[in-house]
């Protein structure tokens, strides 16, 4: 064969050739991102949207009904399902398989941008995304304090989310419990019927005094000057004072209704108990990391973990910050012992070449084989964006039997032609040559078992492609690596004449006294 040929007479430029796979092999390694299982991108996209005040049936007619009509005439829907629920409407649109999630994302938004005028006009603008499997929580914190439910959330919404949202990779920050800042304005029945008071006239009162907007321009000699209208309130004090036109002249609002700085209404409480200790603690709030789907878990939870000393000197006194559940552990965990399972794999198909061949050339011969083909499957697996994962690392385990046997056979044939008489050099080429066509053959035939697991197009199918394609790439590596490094090694290291190590002529009376029983038997 044309490679077994060049691998004998150009060993110098075939390792060359080898080693620039096994060097950015090792560079992809290394830049791979570790995950607990693949990316899988399911096309189900969502559209959400508040409608405060208003009840299930309202919800319904205004606004699902309107959003299922506009969204059924995009292409490769599935099925549409939408839950109409008191103040929300959530509407999901599941596309099949084989739609692109952020083509099906883009269309939904046009679609929906369009009826925004049929919307009723209290209505908030409907939140649009696709639906991410990967998108998952990293990393729970708890910020605890003697302070108020009130007092922490604002520092967790405004110091703890902005700083951890820098963190490359997270694409959320989730906060969970305490208590959001609202005001309360409390009008009494027979306030309102006394001074005539239109509810709906003093909303748009107070709303029109609280505006940020800009003004326009005005030109001073060479100079322009931007006008901005600053009229958001900032105290409670300055809504107190609000003018409010009543039949009976001008009055402050604190004196129609009663105005508390109160907080918003609770629907989630966070209770944190340590098992531990047996401690209790009802004033906490829970911070979830949520990371991308491109996101790196642990290089996310190292970040954080760096960053927490900063940030509890930064908290007020009394308040700590602790981390209660980290998943990139479990996945570091994960990933370092399937690849230990996988060095083990290396190390007894060794242990167990060494007893069948009883020869050390040899089977270091068949033993480097391996780690070539594995290190050079990174970087086939970086350029198709693969992450090492349960599954690719589950692919490179089932791999590693199938790597040593066209190194064995291609072993094998060579020493058949040595014991015929042939040099090394010769029987290196003659043996190659031979069994080229096996080989080949054989490898197609694994080739053939795992591919078509890549190509399903279902949801199992999304998970089972890296593994699929890692034992493709690792098998074809494998071929590569039996037509080039495994017929070079043995044209320069394989002894012309064998000398039999006494173990192995003990080991080779065995095998001959099965050879006889075998022959006497049939």
């Amino acid at each position: 064969m044309f490679l077994s040929k060049v691998s004998i007479n150009r060993p110098i430029m075939i390792t060359m050739l080898i080693m620039v796979f096994v060097i950015f092999g090792l560079l992809a390694y290394f830049g791979l991102t570790l995950n607990l299982m693949p990316k899988a991108e399911i096309p189900y996209v969502t559209v959400q949207t508040i409608y405060p005040g208003a009840s299930p049936k309202d919800i319904e007619s205004q606004i699902s009904k309107k959003v299922e009509d506009a969204v059924s005439t995009i292409s490769k829907i599935d099925f549409i399902e939408s839950y109409s629920m008191e103040n929300v409407s959530f509407v999901l649109i599941a596309f099949k398989l084989n739609k692109d999630a952020n083509i099906a994302n883009q269309e939904v938004k046009d679609k929906v941008d369009a009826i925004l005028n049929s919307l009723p006009g209290s209505a908030k603008k409907p939140i649009i995304s696709k639906m991410n499997i990967g998108e998952s929580s990293v990393i729970d914190l708890i910020l605890s304090g003697e302070q108020s439910s009130k007092e922490l959330y604002e520092i967790a919404d405004k110091t703890l989310k902005d700083r951890f949202a820098q963190i490359g990779g997270v694409a959320n920050v989730d906060i969970l419990g305490g208590q959001k800042s609202e005001i309360h304005i409390d009008l009494n029945n027979r306030v309102v019927k006394q001074n005539a008071i239109s509810i709906a006239q003093l909303t748009q009162i107070i709303a029109m005094q609280n505006m940020n907007m800009p003004a326009g321009h005005f030109k001073n000699g060479d100079q322009e000057y931007s006008v901005r209208l600053n009229g958001e309130l900032s105290s409670l004090s300055k809504i107190k004072n609000l003018e409010i036109p009543t039949p009976f002249g001008n009055k402050r609002l604190k004196q129609l209704a009663q105005v508390t700085d109160s907080g918003a209404e609770i629907r989630e409480k966070t209770i944190y108990f340590d098992n531990v200790t047996k401690n209790r603690n009802d004033n906490v709030i829970k911070i979830s990391i949520i990371k991308t789907s491109e996101g790196n878990p642990v290089s996310i939870s190292k970040a954080i973990r760096k960053m927490l000393p900063q940030l509890n000197s930064l908290l007020p006194y009394h308040t700590n910050l602790q981390i209660i559940n980290d998943s990139s552990t479990f996945i570091e965990d994960s990933v370092k012992d399937t690849l230990n399972n996988i060095l083990l794999g290396i190390l007894f198909t060794g242990i167990i070449l060494l007893f069948f061949l009883h020869d050390l050339r040899s089977t270091l011969i068949v033993a480097v084989a391996m780690p070539i083909s594995i290190v050079s499957t990174f970087l086939l697996m970086k350029i198709a964006g693969f992450s090492l994962n349960m599954l690719s690392l589950m692919g490179l385990s089932t791999s590693v039997g199938i790597l040593v046997t066209n190194s064995v056979v291609v072993l094998e044939n060579i020493f058949r032609h040595m014991r015929m008489g042939n040099n090394r050099r010769m029987a290196s080429a003659k043996g190659t040559a031979e069994v080229t066509v096996a080989v080949i053959a054989s490898t197609l035939t694994n080739i053939a078992v795992f591919l078509p697991l890549a190509t399903m197009n279902s949801i199992a199918g999304q998970f089972l492609k890296e593994f699929a394609l890692t034992v493709t790439f690792a098998t074809l590596f494998s071929l590569l690596i039996s037509f080039t490094i495994t017929p070079m090694l043995a044209s320069l290291i394989l002894p012309e004449k064998k000398k039999k190590h006494p173990i192995g002529k003990i080991l080779e009376k065995i095998f001959d006294s099965w050879d006889i029983f075998y022959g006497k038997l049939l």
